[in-house]
């Protein structure tokens, strides 16, 4: 049986990963609506442990997980570690005498407790007292409806406000202007200026660093010493190096050395993530995790799928997929201060087919959106089963940059 498990990034006001929502699927035939929630709740607990480490997924950051009614009469939550887990409480839970028990128990046992997609009504008052957090889905309950709701729950709870589905950054302003204090949704993946905004010369002399390793026949005595006379791309160069994503006896501690350890190839993806790192300083860390994990599923897609684009040709697409973004400016401005090829540009543009069937592939995969019908082209084959494991690979990929 194929384990899927996809995350997704729960941000604080100051835009800083909170935690990881953890969506599950027991293959890519089944999607989670027409999976009996007891049994996708069980399934999402046995395989964050077995075939994966929940570390592997979250980090040091927590999971949220929903429960069903019976799994918290259960007290099936018990299973897993109090301070790596949330527990979200379905919102067609109601608050009886035995619910109300149970939660007040994991709640003594350490347990933070959410409510998940929460429409407000005086019934649920003790579920409230017992909870940590309050989740609004601003899809299902818009924004404007919630201010009295927030503002007399503000004045007798000490809750944390989650809004739900946050798609846009005018979406995030207003909810956190309406005292929300966490965010959960693709806001920080899309640009906030897309008008005339320009790009200065320090991004583009870190494009020019892009164009050096982008040179069929690298000078890496060159590359060498660009490295060397930027602190930022040293450092972070030994700290990759030196991580956990290379199984090594011994340390490497020069930039020749660890040049040289990592090959061209290896140098190339170097260069490229760690200039989109310095890139977006002022965004969300997630944006350049993502990123990565995008490019290296996008990499390890190819050596499944049969492509017109080289393998590190599709890693480079996805780390620059975002990369609009990062800058906020039109991919076309971008694209006049970078040498790429005119396939490698169109692409960027989202005018192939094939990479454009590769990145809703991913990016659908790393949403937790098993109901998409872009699944249903890959469904029985090689690629299907091999997903998870590409995701957990790019996941260590981007843990060890970020």
């Amino acid at each position: 049986m194929d384990v899927f498990v996809a995350r997704q990034p729960v941000f604080t006001a100051l835009k800083k990963i909170f935690g990881y929502e953890l969506l599950f699927r027991l293959g890519l035939e089944n999607y989670f609506p027409d999976v009996d929630g007891d049994v996708a709740t069980s399934n999402l607990l046995s395989n964050i442990f077995f075939p994966f480490d929940f570390k592997e997924i979250l980090g040091e950051k927590p999971g949220l997980i929903n429960f069903t009614e019976k799994l918290i009469l259960q007290m099936v939550p018990l299973l897993l570690p109090k301070k790596n887990f949330i527990i979200e409480v379905l919102e067609n839970i109601e608050p009886d005498e035995k619910i109300i028990s149970s939660l007040s128990i994991l709640k003594e046992k350490g347990f933070t407790i959410a409510l998940d997609d929460f429409v407000y009504h005086k019934k649920f008052r003790p579920m409230i007292e017992l909870s940590k957090i309050i989740k609004f889905d601003i899809r299902a309950t818009p924004l404007e409806s919630l201010h009295e709701i927030l503002h007399n729950l503000k004045s007798d709870y000490e809750i944390l406000f989650l809004a739900e589905k946050v798609e846009t950054y005018a979406e995030f302003e207003q909810a956190k202007e309406m005292g929300f204090d966490l965010f959960q949704g693709y806001f920080f993946s899309r640009p906030e200026v897309l008008s005339t905004k320009g790009i200065s010369s320090g991004q583009i002399t870190k494009l020019g660093l892009i164009n050096e390793v982008g040179k069929r026949q690298l000078d890496l005595k060159k590359i060498e010493g660009l490295i060397k006379k930027d602190v930022s791309v040293s450092f972070k160069l030994l700290r990759f190096i030196n991580s956990a994503y290379f199984t090594r006896r011994n340390s490497i501690d020069t930039i020749k050395d660890a040049i040289t350890f990592l090959g061209t190839d290896e140098l190339k993806r170097f260069i490229n993530i760690v200039v989109i790192s310095d890139l977006s300083s002022d965004k969300p860390n997630e944006l350049v995790r993502t990123s990565i994990i995008r490019a290296r599923m996008c990499e390890r897609c190819g050596k499944v799928l049969n492509t017109n684009f080289s393998t590190d040709e599709l890693f480079t697409l996805g780390l620059f997929s975002f990369m609009d973004a990062i800058l906020d400016c039109r991919m076309e401005t971008i694209l006049s201060h970078i040498a790429f090829s005119e396939k490698m540009k169109k692409a960027l543009l989202g005018q192939n087919k094939e990479f454009k069937i590769i990145l809703n592939i991913v990016d659908i995969f790393e949403k937790g959106d098993w109901k998409n019908r872009i699944f249903d082209s890959i469904s029985g084959k090689s690629l299907e089963s091999k997903l998870p494991g590409f995701y957990i690979d790019s996941l260590k990929m981007a843990d060890s940059f970020v």
